[in-house]
């Protein structure tokens, strides 16, 4: 038998011959019937953390928009007539557009999809560990990274979000898993979406590639091109679709949350620092990496290199502006897999050594996956990424949503915005929608970051001037500001800026007296002991 046939369901190679299962390797071992049941409680365990977090991004409306749009005959437009890529995942865009074309609600279906993508995420990781196991027997120890990935409060925040985060995690798990087992028509069909859901699924299949090539060296069967080929028209074809429709080579998000050079790599090993500090810990991430990278076979290696290549990415764009570390789920499922093989390489020889029984070993076992488990299930401490999380769920999204709501009854049509953040605003409104971060306007996208500005990751590119002669309707400043009673319209500025990064981003807009001539402060009631400030554009500038 050809050993690369790998296609049976245990993930291992058909053509090995096997021994008889070792004392250690019968300890750890477990029936499918058990292994299926604590999978279920496994994904049982998932479904309960996503709804402890229950959280919806605000960046999730944009993409909503964009489906919306494209549903009413707009076309892949935020503001219609206007062609620029503000959205970071085209296969999400358009699952979210189908299910619009058949009466669901977007919302709804953007968070029911990122939950089920959550939990075939789950189940592909488990059988990635068997992909990489050269034994026929169920390890309990296969059920380590499915464990921690359910219980780990950022992957149940953003598969709940409304975001493509945990669909760009499903598939790019289950790509590698069909490459490891060469079943390249499901590889293909993955691998392919993976590269229409974020930007980084193009390092996805080229370290797919990397991996394939390796492997194949002097093989002559290349059953493996027809993989390479396909991926490569679908890739070629985004670029190609990209420059026709939206003229540019790479999203708009991409040019507006990039540019900082050194300080944006800075932050980037800051945000690194701050997931290991809340997480495992830089030692329990770098041990199994390191390990597999010098004393690992090639599929170990493989995996590892993936890791750091996914949080190489992660530093190099400068990490998130967003709660709750959604750019360290991509590598998590890599990194937990590993971690599981080297705990089992572990117990192995601890038995061999014959220093400690079995029934002591399983005791370790226990205590090893509970501290494990506490550390992904507890909530972060460092930094402000779950304050901000949980400020953004209980307060702003909700308020962001009112104010949206709130445009759309009262504001004309003709009338125009200008705000940060513009998610559930623009989404709510149906108003045009100028973004001050640039995330939808390819002007502000590419003017080029002071090296001397240090804001939020992603918030920095701002051009207040450019914004007032655009003269939008209504200026919604100091990050959409809500007061339990109006502000004093004699105070200059009229919202006062308590934040030093949102004074900076929007420092530019009061280099001039012009916003001071064109608008005039306004307070609105919201809801009872919340007011609304914004500037709202004179009569005679309109």
């Amino acid at each position: 038998m050809n050993p690369n046939d790998s296609h049976n369901q245990g993930g291992y190679d058909q053509g090995v011959c096997f021994s008889v299962p070792s004392e250690e390797e019968r300890f750890i071992s477990i029936g499918k019937k058990a292994t299926l049941l604590i999978l279920c409680g496994i994904c049982i365990l998932f479904l309960v953390n996503v709804k402890r977090y229950n959280f919806i991004s605000d960046d999730s409306f944009i993409t909503l928009r964009y489906a919306r749009n494209l549903v009413q005959g707009e076309g892949l437009v935020f503001n219609p007539g206007e062609k620029v890529e503000g959205f970071t995942s085209m296969l999400w865009t358009l699952l979210l557009s189908l299910c619009g074309l058949i009466g669901i609600d977007l919302l709804a279906a953007a968070r029911i999809l990122g939950v089920v993508a959550g939990l075939n995420t789950i189940i592909l990781t488990y059988r990635l560990f068997y992909a990489l196991n050269a034994s026929p027997v169920q390890s309990v120890l296969g059920l380590f990274a499915p464990l921690m990935l359910a219980v780990n409060g950022a992957f149940a925040c953003w598969a709940g979000s409304g975001m493509e985060t945990a669909l760009f995690v499903c598939l790019t798990v289950g790509s590698y898993l069909m490459v490891l087992e060469e079943r390249w028509v499901l590889a293909t069909v993955l691998t392919s979406a993976c590269i229409l859901t974020r930007p980084e699924g193009m390092l996805v299949f080229g370290l797919l590639f990397l991996f394939q090539f390796i492997r194949a060296w002097g093989d002559k069967k290349r059953l493996w091109l027809g993989w390479l080929l396909a991926c490569g028209i679908t890739a070629s074809g985004l670029v190609a679709f990209r420059l026709f429709y939206f003229q540019d080579w790479l999203p708009n998000t991409f040019y507006a949350k990039t540019g900082g050079e050194w300080n944006q790599i800075i932050r980037g090993f800051r945000y690194l620092a701050e997931y290991c500090a809340d997480y495992e810990g830089l030692l329990l991430m770098a041990a199994p990496v390191g390990y597999f990278l010098l004393v690992g076979e090639l599929k170990s290696r493989f995996l590892a290199v993936t890791a750091v290549a996914l949080w190489g990415a992660t530093v190099w764009v400068g990490g998130d502006g967003l709660p709750m570390y959604r750019f360290a789920l991509a590598p998590l499922p890599f990194l937990l897999v590993l971690q599981g093989r080297l705990i089992k390489n572990l117990c192995r020889h601890v038995i061999k050594s014959s220093r400690y029984s079995p029934k002591k070993v399983g005791y370790g076992l226990v205590i090893v996956a509970l501290f494990w488990a506490v550390i992904h299930l507890s909530n972060p401490i460092v930094g402000s990424h779950y304050r901000l999380y949980e400020y953004q769920k209980k307060v702003e999204i909700p308020r962001w949503t009112l104010i949206g709501k709130l445009f759309k009854e009262n504001a004309s049509k003709q009338d125009s915005l200008a705000a940060v953040p513009i998610g559930a605003v623009s989404y709510y409104s149906e108003l045009y929608v100028y973004d001050m971060l640039g995330l939808t306007n390819k002007h502000i996208a590419r003017l080029e970051i002071p090296q001397t500005e240090m804001g939020w990751t992603g918030h920095e590119k701002h051009d207040g001037q450019y914004i007032l002669s655009q003269k939008p309707t209504y200026l919604l400043l100091g990050n959409i500001d809500v007061t339990n009673k109006p502000r004093n319209p004699q105070s200059r500025p009229f919202i006062p800026y308590f934040n030093k990064y949102i004074w900076e981003r929007e420092k530019d807009m009061f280099e001039t007296d012009l916003i001071f001539k064109m608008y005039a402060p306004r307070s609105v009631e919201i809801a009872p002991d919340q007011y609304l400030n914004f500037y709202e554009l004179r009569e005679e500038f309109r």
